[in-house]
């Protein structure tokens, strides 16, 4: 009985030992990477309705190596003379020509018409006043899917370099509440955590096993002492 009670109470604790240092490793990869650099923001306002609705929360990937046009964007909106993180879609980066002529029924990117099917309510022109503007490297010309009612780039020309932000600025992109990594990292944390307390029950377990080994041992200068079973 006793060493049975020590070699159950071992393989149980080794078992635990290796769970919780599982559930640790899951717990961290996944805690950080999908909420520590995947955070869910609020973002106020309805500027970027209908991809957005107002005052929504949405969750970004801070790690974003490369910006590409389409992608929405937190910033820092310092280049506009504002202590704020904003929200905006990049339609232009360093070296493109976006334009808009009074009259037409889209912008204008590197000469040809940009499709948007994301604006609201189909009208990428709404409220936009004339602008031609040569995007310079490093920077990004952003504006906010509705874009009637969106202070973005075409209003900031006073304050920065053709009203753009620098790509320095960028701390994150959007990502989609299916994406395949947050959904992997967030599930990963969850799951860690599961196994932690499979790890801290059975660590409780083993812990109890060897107690009641050890108390039930017979010392060996004790053994002939002690009839044996059944006399």
């Amino acid at each position: 009985m006793g060493m049975q009670g020590r070699v159950a109470g071992r393989r149980l604790g080794v078992t635990a030992v290796a769970l919780l240092v599982l559930g640790a490793l899951l717990g961290c990869v996944g805690g950080l990477g999908g909420y520590f650099f995947m955070p869910t923001k609020f973002v106020p306002g309805g500027h970027m309705r209908p991809t957005l609705a107002t005052e929504s929360s949405v969750t970004f990937n801070l790690l974003t190596i490369k910006v590409n046009r389409g992608d929405v964007v937190l910033f820092d909106a310092a280049a506009w003379g504002e202590q704020h993180q904003s929200v905006e879609r990049v339609v232009a980066v360093g070296g493109d020509h976006i334009s808009y002529t009074p009259g037409d029924r889209t912008l204008t990117l590197n000469g040809q018409p940009l499709d948007e099917p994301y604006v609201l309510n189909g009208d990428p022109v709404a409220g936009s006043p004339a602008f031609d503007v040569r995007v310079p490297r490093g920077r990004l010309f952003v504006l906010g899917d509705n874009r009637g009612n969106s202070a973005d780039s075409r209003f900031r020309f006073e304050f920065s370099q053709s009203g753009t932000v620098p790509l320095s600025d960028v701390n994150g992109t959007m990502v989609d509440e299916g994406d395949p990594l947050l959904v992997g990292l967030r599930s990963g944390a969850l799951v860690g955590v599961a196994v932690l307390c499979a790890g801290a029950l059975l660590g409780a377990v083993s812990l109890r096993l060897r107690r009641r080994a050890a108390a039930t041992a017979v010392h060996p200068a004790y053994a002939g002492l002690v009839p044996p079973p059944g006399t």
